[in-house]
């Protein structure tokens, strides 16, 4: 039971797309080849644009056929590919389309099908109207993607809470967290970043990345920037992500042009330089500032954060209290408040010794979500489906 599994990682979207979901599926497919197994991420777009694009495993990119639907293009991709090159497994990463898709291909019937969820296509915000199961056609196909699978993943008990709901039962339910590079950030250098963006040596850098989404709370974290800067005048906020010049109108209205800096979407690695890295090796304290448990799993730029030994500020909703105890590893604060905020991360640029202290414990604790350690939760999972099926 210890042969190279051949293992299909299942997206509708892949790298150089930036997001949480492409981040995972890269690492995942890294680690997995790197102890041994062979590994393929299929179904994403760009057959034409991105073909010659190169990772360290093969992206089968298939091109997109007019006079059809969108799923049954996907699916007809999906059979032809598994038709010429075989799999054990098929992971599939979103409960809709991948998830539905492979769990009504006909090709896909005698082999396990694990789906893991990011977020959107499991989790919702009514107030927010965020959640794909919002939509009543949608939520149908969500539901018996999840019931068909042969296991679910989940990374935090608030994603299990949705799977339970969507109609999984708790036994076909696995907990694993994300994953993190934790050989990434040691090397990282700060200073040509912050050369890049207009910040001095002396600058205490307050980072948070994700694309703009109400949920992010961004609004918030920018609203406490004026409380910060009475007591610290030389700190910076740093926002990173897509469709965060959203943000322009609030900061421009509070005076903050110069102390919070929109740097829009940054390649994890370009020209051999990875420019993210080296703004999480220049920062000094990150900040999760989410305003509901509803919709937060476990942050890969948190725990990113963490790796790069950055002091965590989170907010104490689901998915952030998962990784941070209060004042051990990092800070929480109260959701939707920019006062809380404002004081949290004050309390950590205030006081040095405290923050040594839960960056020391964050480090630690961090160390176990190494992506190799997770690549391996996930075999466990394939094989054991594996087993069942046989």
């Amino acid at each position: 039971m210890n042969d190279p599994l051949n293992i299909v990682l299942y997206v509708n979207n892949f790298l150089p797309a930036i997001g949480g979901r492409e981040m995972v599926v890269f690492q995942l497919a890294r680690a997995l080849t790197d102890i041994g197994h062979q590994v393929r991420v299929l179904g994403p777009s760009g057959f034409f644009t991105q073909r010659k694009v190169k990772f360290p495993f093969p992206v089968h990119r298939w091109p997109k056929l007019r006079g059809l639907f969108p799923e049954q293009i996907a699916g007809m991709s999906l059979s032809a590919d598994l038709r010429l090159w075989g799999a054990d497994v098929i992971h599939a990463h979103n409960t809709y389309p991948t998830g539905y898709v492979a769990s009504r291909t006909a090709a896909t019937r005698t082999i396990p099908l694990i789906i893991t969820p990011h977020g959107a296509d499991i989790q919702t915000i009514p107030k927010l109207s965020y959640g794909h199961r919002l939509n009543p056609v949608i939520r149908e196909k969500i539901d018996a993607a999840v019931v068909a699978a042969d296991r679910v993943t989940a990374i935090s008990e608030n994603v299990a809470a949705a799977l339970t709901e969507a109609g999984a039962v708790r036994e076909k339910i696995c907990m694993i967290p994300n994953g993190v590079d934790t050989r990434r950030f040691p090397a990282a250098d700060g200073a040509a970043v912050r050369a890049e963006f207009g910040l001095g040596e002396q600058t205490r850098l307050i980072l948070t990345v994700g694309n703009y989404e109400p949920r992010r709370g961004h609004e918030n974290l920018i609203k406490s920037m004026p409380s910060i800067l009475e007591k610290h005048s030389a700190a910076r906020l740093v926002i990173v992500g897509r469709n965060t010049e959203a943000l322009g109108g609030l900061i421009e209205k509070l005076g903050l042009q110069r102390k919070v800096v929109l740097t829009g979407s940054i390649q994890p690695m370009a020209n051999d330089r990875d420019r993210l890295g080296e703004l999480y090796g220049a920062s000094d304290v990150y900040v999760s500032a989410g305003v509901s448990g509803d919709a937060e799993g476990l942050s890969l730029a948190m725990l990113d954060g963490m790796a790069a030994g950055l002091t965590v500020v989170a907010t104490d909703i689901s998915g952030n209290r998962d990784l941070i105890e209060h004042d051990v590893s990092g800070i929480l604060v109260k959701p939707g408040e920019p006062s809380a905020l404002a004081a949290g991360i004050s309390k950590v640029l205030d006081t040095p010794d405290l923050s040594a202290r839960l960056r020391q414990r964050s480090s630690e604790l961090v160390a176990g979500f190494d992506w190799r350690a997770i690549a391996e939760r996930y075999v466990d999972v394939y094989r054991e489906v594996l087993t069942e099926r046989s």
